[in-house]
């Protein structure tokens, strides 16, 4: 069903509204964090490292954003997530979701009977090259193509203008897309440390969005 923009910024603001919702700002790796109700593996974990308390500005334009900015100690590693909890510490019921770090890339793609063939994903004007790491994403009451798993991190192969492929590895051969479908897809820009670092997160620019439904 559709919601209007007030009722969606409702939806938006009860989430920082009580202790159940999302209060803590954690660091994943560049490893799936999930949707069920616990996080899958992949936290940072060692060092100085700990979730950060998040306050949020009141929702507007159907988003909603971090008010005051966030320095996050990580230990060495790579990173590609920021994950959402309402506690400072603890898995077992305490997950919210994620969003990435770094990146405004994202949009929607479409699969059709041409794509089915050339493997390809048309989404005009994306904004993706090749090499990029992208997840794909249901759309909301639609089906991925078949060939293509929600949460797998793709490298982006035979990128276009208005159309991409992906890959499982860097430069590889590209997915074999057997049906068609439409993708919600989600450009990561991960964190390396060769030594114990500072994930930073700038005042407004952890956006939850809600204009997507």
């Amino acid at each position: 069903m559709p919601f209007n923009s007030a009722s969606k910024n409702v939806m938006l603001d009860a989430l920082d509204e009580s202790a159940t919702q999302i209060t803590h700002i954690g660091v994943h790796a560049v490893t799936d964090p999930g949707t069920s109700t616990n996080a899958l593996s992949g936290e940072a974990t060692g060092g100085s490292y700990a979730r950060q308390a998040v306050t949020w500005a009141a929702a507007s334009s159907e988003q909603k954003a971090n008010s005051a900015s966030l320095s996050i100690p990580v230990p060495a590693g790579s990173y590609a997530f920021l994950t959402f909890w309402n506690a400072s510490s603890g898995n077992t019921g305490n997950y919210r979701g994620y969003a990435p770090i770094n990146s405004t890339v994202k949009g929607f793609g479409t699969v059709d009977a041409a794509g089915i063939t050339s493997d390809a994903i048309q989404s005009a004007a994306h904004g993706l090259v090749d090499g990029d790491r992208v997840m794909l994403f249901n759309v909301f009451s639609e089906s991925l193509p078949a060939g293509l798993a929600e949460g797998t991190i793709y490298y982006v192969v035979s990128g276009t203008t208005d159309t991409f492929d992906v890959s499982l590895t860097l430069g590889g051969a590209s997915v074999n897309v057997t049906g068609q479908g439409e993708v919600f897809f989600q450009k990561l820009i991960p964190e390396s440390f060769g030594a114990p670092g500072t994930i930073t997160v700038d005042g407004g620019a952890l956006v939850l969005d809600n204009t997507g439904i």
